[in-house]
């Protein structure tokens, strides 16, 4: 049964209106605009009827009391009053009232007014809920937006990271942007060698390391109290301020960091590869710059020796020349001794001519590793500029939401 306040000096009055409402609402009954004021410190009405000529203080004062306390100001407020001219309507209106009633009147008048005040304050009451919660559905829709456009945002940058620690650097622009205290693993392709970077720039300590590779094995989330831990293959990151009193942001702050977490693991696998490549390039050239001075050293020797040989067989002969004419050799050993030098002339001869062939060679596999060498290298520049490439229409990489909600 709705409470209601009457509020009149005059007993007449009381009688009217308690003998046409008795049956249909609990009726709380004052004299003055003071003692009504003294009972809303203790009661709260549905509804108020108040008397304009009061002893001191009238109507006017008594409403505008009512409608300056924050407690009291919704309750719905019917002037009774035997004077009917405008500016007294108009004087009420400006007090707070919510309607005005002109003594004497018909009780089925009376009723039907409180009825359409009650009526009017669920609805009011009822709008007020609505706009509170449409009011709340759009500050969440414009929280959950600007963390998604940020992690759009990060995708779309991404492709420009270059290596594990601006990968980290622009996850950490989102995050704390989220108000999100964070530490990042990141695999390496090096065997017991991963990375960690904490949001707060701190270095992570051995603890913290150890808790974070013993829950990366596990599930793809891992709560605890107000942490939770996200796992992907290659990037593992430790949120230590979930937040606990807000479910909604919890769950979307669980909805939003998986789609990051799973480009940044494809961008870590890709700088991962970049980096075993270009060790493998560099390894690479040092193995052809040793191969290539090897065969320049062989080549050298092959070289010198040839002069030595040629050496040898000109000083053989200026020998013969001075002793064969000494030595009283019969002509058939003269014969032999001739037959034998033209002998090694000819096989010095062959070796002669196989060292320069063996020269040709060389210097064809010299030039071979020497272009095989130019085409890694053109092959690791293109790959970095591929990395490293920025679109024409990105003008920076700071946050921009382009998505219109409304």
């Amino acid at each position: 049964m709705y409470k209601i306040l009457v509020v009149d000096d005059d007993k007449i009055s009381h009688a009217f209106i308690k003998r046409a409402l008795f049956n249909a609402y609990h009726l709380v009954q004052t004299y003055s605009g003071d003692e009504a004021l003294k009972t809303l410190e203790t009661q709260s009405p549905e509804l108020i009827l108040l008397d304009v000529e009061m002893p001191g203080m009238n109507g006017y004062s008594v409403c505008e009391a009512i409608k300056a306390n924050p407690k009291t100001a919704d309750i719905p407020i019917i002037f009774l009053s035997a004077r009917d001219e405008l500016r007294d309507r108009m004087q009420g209106f400006e007090a707070g009232a919510d309607d005005y009633m002109v003594k004497p009147f018909q009780p089925e008048a009376l009723i039907a007014k409180i009825k359409v005040i009650l009526q009017y304050k669920l609805q009011r009451k009822t709008l007020v809920k609505q706009v509170e919660e449409a009011r709340r559905t759009a500050f969440i829709a414009i929280a959950g937006s600007s963390d998604l456009g940020q992690a759009i945002q990060f995708i779309e940058n991404t492709h420009n990271v270059q290596n594990h620690e601006q990968l980290a650097k622009k996850l950490f622009q989102v995050t704390n942007n989220m108000g999100l205290n964070c530490t990042i693993m990141l695999k390496t392709n090096t065997e017991n060698k991963n990375l960690y970077f904490s949001s707060t720039f701190n270095a992570v300590s051995p603890l913290e390391i150890s808790l974070i590779e013993t829950l990366e094995q596990g599930n793809r989330f891992f709560d605890f109290g107000c942490r939770t831990q996200i796992n992907y293959p290659r990037i593992s990151i430790l949120i230590k301020n979930m937040p606990l009193n807000d479910m909604e942001r919890y769950g979307r702050i669980k909805d939003v960091l998986p789609a990051m977490l799973s480009t940044a693991d494809t961008k870590v696998n890709q700088i991962n590869t970049l980096n075993a490549l270009t060790s493998q390039m560099l390894e690479a050239n040092e193995l052809f710059e040793s191969i290539t001075k090897t065969l320049e050293d062989i080549k050298l020797v092959l070289q010198r020796q040839q002069k030595e040989g040629i050496h040898i067989m000109r000083k053989m002969m200026l020998d013969l020349d001075k002793q064969l004419p000494t030595m009283g050799l019969e002509e058939d050993q003269e014969q032999y001794i001739l037959n034998r030098i033209d002998s090694a002339i000819e096989d010095a001869h062959k070796t002669i001519s196989s060292t320069n062939a063996t020269n040709i060679c060389f210097d064809k596999v010299i030039d071979k590793l020497k272009d095989l060498f130019l085409k890694q290298q053109h092959l690791h520049d293109q790959l970095y500029q591929v990395e490293n490439e920025v679109p024409a229409n990105e003008e920076n990489d700071g946050y921009q939401m382009d998505v219109e909600l409304f």
